[in-house]
């Protein structure tokens, strides 16, 4: 890869680094969004603490800061385009901006799924809908969501290296969920 190539992925990474939930709370909002309620600065945790109009808007700025990159960015090169598909939620979970202590990136991982086949975000967000009225558990509803992507992504297209890089991703959304998993575990994870 050239040097201008890895600026993509670079790129990428800064845009998902961007805390759109922490920075509509403090400009919007009350405020202290690490602080309150699970102290994530994801979609949930704003639309918990500060409404469902703050809520709404991270989760379309999550949503949008790795759809596009994703979308639009093409290196030429087929590993730097893999490390783009990466990168947004990489930088959502570890943003340089907030000492590498970011969110949990369901958001940002159905973005770049987005970019990849409309039809397998539209199956994973009617997944994620049915098990959400069901249980009305945030985690549940999309932890099962995002594994169900992968499936049908095998569906679609089932492109190795594209599946190996969601693969990777959905591998860290649970890592980063451990806590809701402990919580759950012990029937102790709220309901929205």
């Amino acid at each position: 890869m050239s040097m201008q190539q890895y600026l993509y992925p670079l790129f990428a990474y800064l845009l998902g680094s961007i805390p759109f939930g922490l920075i509509f709370s403090e400009l919007f909002g009350s405020g202290g969004l690490r602080e309150k309620g699970s102290g994530n600065i994801g979609s949930t945790n704003v639309l918990r603490t500060q409404g469902k109009l703050l809520g709404a808007m991270t989760l379309v700025c999550d949503f949008s800061k790795a759809f596009i990159p994703c979308y639009f960015f093409d290196s030429g090169d087929l590993v730097c385009n893999l490390l783009i598909l990466v990168a947004p939620t990489i930088g959502h979970m570890f943003p340089i901006w907030l000492k590498f202590k970011g969110g949990k990136g369901v958001a940002t991982f159905l973005g770049t799924v987005g970019s990849i086949s409309w039809f397998v975000l539209l199956g994973a967000g009617l997944i994620w809908g049915a098990i959400f009225l069901a249980c009305r558990i945030s985690s549940v509803s999309c932890l099962i969501a995002v594994s169900s992507s992968l499936l049908l992504y095998r569906y679609v297209q089932n492109d190795i290296f594209t599946m190996g890089a969601l693969i990777f991703l959905v591998i860290l959304i649970f890592i980063k969920h451990k806590d809701n998993l402990i919580r759950l575990r012990n029937n102790q994870e709220k309901k929205i």
